[in-house]
């Protein structure tokens, strides 16, 4: 899947561990760095019912930032989905939608000081 790109799909959604983190398995990382080479999103969201992913957080995050791995702030996988289907449905391409993910259009993901993720921002319409 992440070295057929946007021939199959457009994002990928990986749900880890607790604030966003992921074993430095070169595997994983080796995928993630072939989905970004054929303009694939790869998007984080957490296994946790609550809290937000912090793509800054801890150490063991910084392989995922340092590859672009856009982190879901507290949205939920189902919302984190539904979100990229719906940008990408606006016609956005993969630079606007990920732009999009870290800022707040009805409510779907908290607030910048909740998830402690830099240059989150809130927008009345997109």
């Amino acid at each position: 899947l992440a070295s057929k790109g946007g021939d199959t799909c457009r994002a990928i959604v990986l749900e880890l561990y607790g604030t966003g983190n992921a074993p430095k398995d070169p595997r994983l990382i080796e995928t993630i760095r072939r989905a970004k080479e054929v303009s694939l999103m790869v998007v984080v969201t957490s296994q946790c019912a609550r809290g937000a992913v912090m793509a800054r957080a801890y150490a063991v995050n910084e392989h995922l930032t340092e590859l672009g791995v856009i982190p879901s702030m507290d949205m939920t996988t189902e919302a984190t989905c539904a979100k990229i289907a719906y940008l990408f449905g606006k016609g956005l391409v993969p630079e606007q939608v990920a732009a999009q993910m870290m800022t707040n259009l009805r409510g779907e993901c908290g607030s910048a000081e909740h998830t402690n993720v830099p240059g989150v921002r809130s927008v009345a319409r997109l």
